[in-house]
């Protein structure tokens, strides 16, 4: 089967600051995707897209909280305005914090629940309706394993993993009909450097990058994936 070519199309990133993002990123440009990065950090956006555009890929860069769905239906129109087009929506997970439900910071579990719950959801929100009008798009969650199980100490964190899994599922079977697929990738701890602390082969930012461009690649007739424990 053939696979889905990548190139030409239009991705927006959020989450942009993580180093995650960053490989992703590169990686789409390599394939021929205009990139669009979406952050909190301005330095982290611009050092990530100096990567993108020192290989001749093409980077758009906005600083955004992400905080309200005015501003997520901004970072949309810049995206269009930018590439003409937008194809491929990526939503990564910005930080880790939790801690013992019975103990657990509020400030912390609104802070993680906005960030890794709400955030998804406010730009899926904005970007849906334009997939839907076109026929056509991918979504894709870099999540993380905490969406397949328990574990103590992860508070916000585990409750907003599971969550947005049963949030990617959910935009799966209502837009399955528009050529819309959602694909969720559930990693451990990934690192810049290839070995752990132990000297033990590591699961990277590269790896997990990887594993995004074969899930944009597989033949668009095939379903999407996740949660995928990578």
């Amino acid at each position: 089967m053939d696979k889905q070519a990548l190139h030409g199309m239009a991705a927006l990133i959020t989450g942009g600051s993580t180093e995650v993002a960053g490989a992703t990123a590169l990686a789409l440009a390599r394939e021929g995707v205009q990139v669009c990065l979406c952050g909190r950090q301005e330095d982290l956006l611009e050092l990530a897209a100096a990567k993108i555009r020192a290989e001749g890929g093409t980077c758009l860069t906005i600083v955004s909280e992400l905080d309200s769905l005015e501003a997520a239906e901004f970072v949309r129109e810049q995206a269009l305005a930018a590439f003409g087009r937008l194809d491929l929506l990526i939503l990564v997970s910005p930080f880790w914090a939790g801690g013992q439900i019975h103990s657990h910071s509020v400030k912390t579990w609104d802070l993680v629940l906005n960030a890794n719950l709400r955030e998804p959801f406010l730009v899926a929100r904005a970007i849906l309706p334009h997939f839907r009008a076109q026929k056509h798009g991918e979504i894709l969650a870099i999540g993380s394993d905490s969406a397949l199980g328990f574990y103590p100490q992860d508070g916000a964190y585990g409750v907003a993993m599971h969550a947005l899994s049963t949030l990617m599922e959910l935009i799966r079977v209502e837009n399955a009909d528009f050529g819309i697929r959602t694909h969720l990738l559930a990693p451990g701890v990934a690192l810049t450097l290839d070995t752990d602390s132990e000297g033990k082969p590591a699961l990277t930012v590269a790896h997990v990058a990887d594993w995004v461009l074969w899930l944009l690649q597989r033949p668009a007739h095939l379903r999407g994936n996740g949660p995928i424990l990578i």
